[in-house]
């Protein structure tokens, strides 16, 4: 079931109106242009670039959890043919400086975080030493004649552990606990509410720990001439400007020196922002070598040393009056960071969208960032957001069973109504506009949630029991302004910026530093430019993540890509269309106000014989002949724009799942989202997004989870045969439906859609699960959810009976 239902429209006019223009493209499915080569086998990613008297590179990585590094002697792999360069943790001190961090915590001490251990390696997978040879193969013999000796030290991989008294400390030099930093938000006085509630709801829910797992992992070919002075890294990246602002701080080079190509991406999720260690190895040895040198990351190595997501452990509590009304929310929860703070660590945004879609005046939030002995965790595709809705959205279906109340009841009764946005956050942040009610009832009537409710939860004739359950979400999506940035210390703009050029066959170059990574940027960019120019969709041809042809700008992720670039597609495609109208008037003979662009020609308006070819006009412009004399020559425009506010988008899944009370053994029968993402540019790019978001928010509901030995601190599960990652046949029925509130704060209303099908898949099968076994009394604390946690709560609950019986 996939269907776009038109909703209320916000007070504001969509922009196109505004503009004169009407919607042509915009709102149209028109085909992907990047499926062509990618699926005639034409794509071209990081290992397919090859260079002439190419090496190969390889990564020693440490074996422990924690371990003081004593002596590292590689003569014997020296001695090996083939054998080009070796950098080891003091070389890499002596030619670079650390890592920078993107988005620092803010109150945290500066790490000293370089691309190779120094005297301590604070998680297994860290980089110890790195080898470069004539192939990958020797490059790891290498590595097994390299001989280090260590010395382990005691370890944690608890985040709750980390932070209690007596705990082994990761960083004795910068920090004198494993507390990396403490932030906290409130609005009102939550505590007072709380004394006065009728009823109060506490719980600590714990988040597994998951990893992005792209198609394409992680990759680098660096190629320096020293002749030229210039550095050139191929890479499989969500941000080129951002990773060449990064290596030019630790390589002590300046930017210019530097130029970083990001060609198709095959996937990101937030794991690829920003500078990894091995992109810095890369192109130390490149320098040494006077050689282009390759390193492609295998799956074991992306398991322990691509940045991981999601841990975090949520104390909530939820206070209402006898009616159910929330008084009051509170959560203090605990993100576990890993042995480093990575380019982009610990997400705020739990912080930012903490109460969700609910009327709270009076609430508060703190973030603690824990350091444990694990690899560092970065950004992760919905970045908080996911945590947080779990927490929150089974606590609120706990307080509905408390007070004997329905839970879609509950939740319309304290949702935020379309009068009360925009409505301020504890965070500061604004809701912008949506009708959260109606996606809980369309997600309700999709499931025949009223008919569910009326039924006993007793078992059908396969022993299994029925449960119904909704998760209601909002999702930031973009960024509110630099200034809102620079306020929490992070080092890059909320802009974008493109730059659009005309060419003598009637087409435009299109030239973004947007990376390719699955998301249909080109097609998207394409449909908004050529809306505006009012010509045809392929005659804008998009080059996209090359820091040497594109203006400088942010990257793809936050969901933020569309939201910003739309602004900027606009005030770069006005100028450009108002100087096309004016020569190709001039060449017409004619008034500018009375030519338009219609497909590749510019004609009269209401004279048909009167036109000229685009490719005419084009020609002109760039040859200057043939134009007003007080027009320029050249005819290309660049466009740098920054959003006003963060749009949010929103909706509310609903789950049908049924339960063996018995065994735990669990069935996802239905489920459904309901989704929101303002004007969808092209709906068939939307519903690719959201599925695909599904997918990944389904996995780490239901099985997907980095485990770790408490007691050797060794990874558990750092392969794809330990990996619950979810196969086509494990993912249940996905049925999606759409409204459409066009957001006031951002050009053509629209919203971000990439992430926002990671967030509510937790929460509404673990209520579906509770609501089936709620005669049982069990409850859901913790992602994943397995049959084997689900007994688990059904044990624990008959105990508790027992008990209580005694």
């Amino acid at each position: 079931m996939n269907e776009f239902v038109e909703a209320p429209a916000a007070p504001k006019e969509e922009t196109w109106q505004e503009e004169g223009l009407k919607r042509r493209l915009i709102g149209t499915s028109v085909p992907r242009t990047e499926d062509e080569r990618l699926l005639r086998g034409d794509g071209r990613f990081t290992d397919d670039v090859q260079f002439a008297h190419q090496l190969e590179m390889a990564v020693g990585r440490c074996p422990f959890p924690h371990a003081r590094i004593l002596s590292i002697d590689f003569s014997k792999a020296t001695a090996l043919e083939g054998v080009k360069h070796i950098l080891t943790g003091a070389q890499v001190r002596e030619l670079s400086d650390p890592l920078t961090v993107l988005r620092p915590v803010p109150g945290a001490p500066q790490l000293p975080y370089y691309a190779l251990a120094q005297d301590r390696a604070t998680y297994e997978g860290q980089p110890v030493v790195s080898v470069v040879a004539t192939s990958r193969a020797l490059a790891e013999d290498a590595i097994e004649l390299v001989e280090i000796e260590y010395e382990p030290l005691p370890h944690v991989s608890d985040a709750i552990e980390a932070l209690e008294e007596g705990a082994p400390l990761l960083h004795p030099q910068s920090l004198d606990s494993n507390l990396l930093a403490s932030n906290s938000d409130r609005a009102g006085e939550p505590e007072a509410r709380i004394e006065e509630a009728d009823v109060v709801i506490r719980s600590r829910m714990r988040i597994g720990r998951v990893t992005p797992l792209p198609m394409e992992p992680r990759g680098v070919v660096a190629v320096w001439r020293p002749g030229a002075r210039e550095l050139s890294i191929h890479t499989s990246t969500q941000v080129p400007h951002l990773v060449r602002k990064q290596l030019a701080e630790s390589l002590r080079l300046g930017e210019e020196c530097i130029r970083v190509s990001a060609s198709d991406v095959g996937g990101g999720f937030g794991m690829k922002l920003g500078v990894y260690p091995e992109d810095v190895l890369a192109s130390l040895h490149a320098m040494a070598l006077r050689r282009p040198v390759k390193w492609i990351e295998d799956r074991m190595e992306h398991f322990r040393a691509s940045t991981h997501g999601r841990e975090s452990i949520h104390d909530y509590c939820l206070a209402a009056d006898a009616e159910g009304r929330f008084v009051a929310m509170t959560n203090t929860y605990t993100t576990d960071i890993g042995g480093w703070n990575s380019p982009f660590g610990s997400s705020q945004l739990s912080s930012v969208v903490f109460t969700g879609p609910y009327r709270v005046a009076d609430a508060a939030v703190e973030r603690r960032v824990a350091m444990t002995n694990k690899t560092p965790v970065g950004a992760y595709r919905g970045y908080g957001q996911p945590e947080v809705n779990f927490a929150l959205e089974v606590l609120v279906d706990r307080l509905a069973r408390r007070l004997g109340k329905d839970p879609l009841a509950l939740r319309e009764m304290n949702m935020l109504r379309p009068e009360d946005l925009p409505w301020t956050v504890p965070s500061g942040a604004v809701y912008d506009s949506g009708d959260y009610v109606k996606t809980l009832h369309m997600a309700a009537e999709a499931v025949d949630y009223a008919a569910h409710r009326g039924r006993p939860r007793t078992p059908r004739a396969d022993g299994r029991i029925l449960g119904i359950g909704l998760s209601a979400f909002v999702e930031r999506t973009g960024y509110a302004s630099a200034r809102f940035l620079a306020n929490r210390g992070s080092k890059f703009g909320a802009h974008e910026s493109v730059t659009l050029r005309a060419n003598r066959s009637g087409t435009i170059d299109l030239y973004t530093g947007v990376s390719s990574i699955g998301q249909s940027s080109e097609t998207a960019f394409a449909q908004i430019c050529a809306e505006v120019l009012g010509v045809e969709f392929d005659a804008v041809r998009v080059h996209s993540g090359d820091t040497a042809t594109s203006p400088l700008n942010t990257g793809a992720f936050a969901s933020r890509t569309l939201i910003a670039a739309a602004g900027a597609l606009r005030e770069a495609a006005l100028p450009f269309r108002d100087k096309t109208l004016r020569l190709g008037a001039w060449a017409l003979g004619i008034e500018p106000g009375d030519a338009v662009i219609e497909g590749r020609e510019v004609r009269h308006r209401s004279d048909a014989d009167k036109r000229v070819a685009l490719a005419d006009v084009f020609s002109r412009a760039i040859l200057g002949q043939g134009i007003p004399h007080d027009e320029t020559p050249g005819l290309e425009t660049s466009a740098h724009f920054e959003p006003p506010s963060a749009a949010f988008s929103f909706g509310t899944a609903a789950a049908v799942v049924a339960v063996d009370p018995e065994t735990g053994e669990f069935e996802v029968e239905r489920f459904v989202m309901v989704h929101d993402c303002g004007v969808a540019v092209n709906p068939m790019i939307v519903e690719g997004q959201v599925r695909g978001a599904l997918v990944q928010g389904l996995g780490a509901a239901l099985g997907e989870e980095l485990r770790y030995d408490a007691v050797t601190g060794q990874l558990l599960s750092g392969s794809m045969l330990d990996y619950a990652v979810p196969r086509a046949a494990d993912v249940p029925p996905i049925e999606l439906l759409h409204t459409e509130v066009p957001s006031p704060v951002t050009t053509f209303g629209v919203r971000g859609v990439g992430e926002v099908g990671t967030i509510p898949p937790g929460a509404a099968i673990a209520n579906a699960i509770c609501d089936a076994l709620a005669d049982h009394g069990v409850e859901l604390s913790a992602l994943p959810v397995t049959p084997e946690s689900v007994w688990r709560a059904l044990e624990a609950a008959k105990a508790a009976k027992k008990g209580e019986a005694a």
